[in-house]
């Protein structure tokens, strides 16, 4: 890992964000490539339970315009967008709840082994076509009692200016919790706070990239012929619960607590994932 683990915490508490390098191994890297690879290879072939979690660029076109000015559905064809619950799809996105490396950077952050699982997910800003910039935070539309929540981007390709890297606001996350709106799910610039810089966040495939989910953030349109494939996980610390009725796969496992029975869930949950679905 390139970002020492002693400057870890400083750095995140001060700015917000902090960019792990070489978190995922070039094999991972591959098997988790290939996994996103089939199922966007074909997305309409998946059968429906799997189908209804993938978002393509298309639908978001239909549904919001404004951020797509420069593209038209037939030039969009059926690039994905968005997997929802993507470890229903292949164990290796479970796998990852338990990612080591991964969970030493979140045992830091944290301050506590008592933190847990909320979702993993797959964005794709496929080359040429994907969808234009948009502000926002992503705490308000997780729901819970608290902000102590992380939002963990692993990279499965590198970040580039080209292919519509990150962009955050440094050290947003220190405004009053109080002062976060339901309504920051979709911020203009002239909705952003005054005094903050703009920084892009570039970085090689296999680092991650940990966000605190009260920062502002936003990701440009990516023109490249270079796709952007980043899986999304949210990760909720000590004093941090959800308040609706929304859960997802794999929810509330603590892949790190000391307690025992903490432990046997995850035990046998993932000796559950090495069974065969047939036999299972």
């Amino acid at each position: 890992m390139l970002h020492p683990p002693e400057s870890w915490k400083a750095d995140y508490e001060r700015d917000g964000y902090l960019v792990v390098e070489e978190l995922v191994d070039a094999e991972a890297l591959g098997r988790l490539r290939d996994a996103v690879e089939r199922i966007t290879r074909d997305s309409d072939a998946l059968p429906p339970n799997l189908r209804q979690w993938v978002q393509l660029e298309r639908d978001y076109f239909e549904d919001q315009p404004e951020y797509n000015r420069d593209m038209d559905a037939a030039r969009i064809g059926n690039a994905v967008r968005n997997i929802m619950e993507i470890p229903l799809f292949d164990p290796v996105f479970a796998e990852l709840i338990r990612h080591d490396p991964l969970l030493d950077v979140l045992e830091v952050l944290f301050d506590s082994c008592d933190f847990h699982f909320h979702n993993y997910k797959c964005i794709i800003k496929a080359p040429r076509v994907s969808s234009s910039f948009r502000w926002h935070r992503d705490l308000p539309y997780l729901q819970h009692s608290s902000p102590n929540l992380i939002t963990a981007m692993l990279c499965l390709d590198g970040m580039t200016e080209e292919n519509g890297a990150t962009v955050v606001l440094p050290s947003s996350h220190r405004i009053a919790h109080e002062d976060v709106k339901d309504s920051d799910v979709e911020m203009f610039d002239e909705d952003l706070p005054p005094g903050f810089e703009r920084k892009m966040v570039c970085c090689p495939p296999g680092s991650a990239v940990l966000f605190h989910v009260n920062i502002i953030h936003g990701g440009p349109a990516n023109r490249s012929d270079i796709p952007r494939r980043n899986l999304i996980g949210i990760w909720a610390g000590p004093g941090a619960y959800p308040v609706t009725s929304a859960r997802y796969a794999y929810h509330g496992l603590y892949p790190r607590s000391r307690d025992p029975d903490r432990q046997a869930q995850v035990q046998q949950t993932f000796a559950r994932l090495a069974v065969p679905a047939a036999t299972a």
